[in-house]
């Protein structure tokens, strides 16, 4: 529990890194779904549901979440 202040700062700090890098991109490598994808939107989505929200601040990582939550996958698995 000490240590969760920090790694949650950690966390947005690279939530902030990788919305910069999201710009004008569909996902994490371009145009392509990739197991990156999968794999950050299992863990922002259990963020989420556990109480630790995206920031509204990183508009690119937030879009990028809605596009992914809207796929037919992230539907059959809630």
């Amino acid at each position: 529990p000490e240590a969760a202040a920090g790694l949650k700062s950690i966390a947005q700090d690279g939530l902030e890194w990788l919305d910069k890098q999201l710009e004008g991109h569909e996902f994490i490598a371009g145009k392509r779904l990739t197991l990156a994808d999968i794999l950050l939107f299992a863990f922002l989505d259990f963020g989420t549901a556990v109480g630790q929200p995206l920031n509204p601040a990183n508009k690119n990582v937030l879009a990028w979440f809605e596009r992914m939550k809207a796929r037919p996958s992230a539907a059959a698995s809630a």
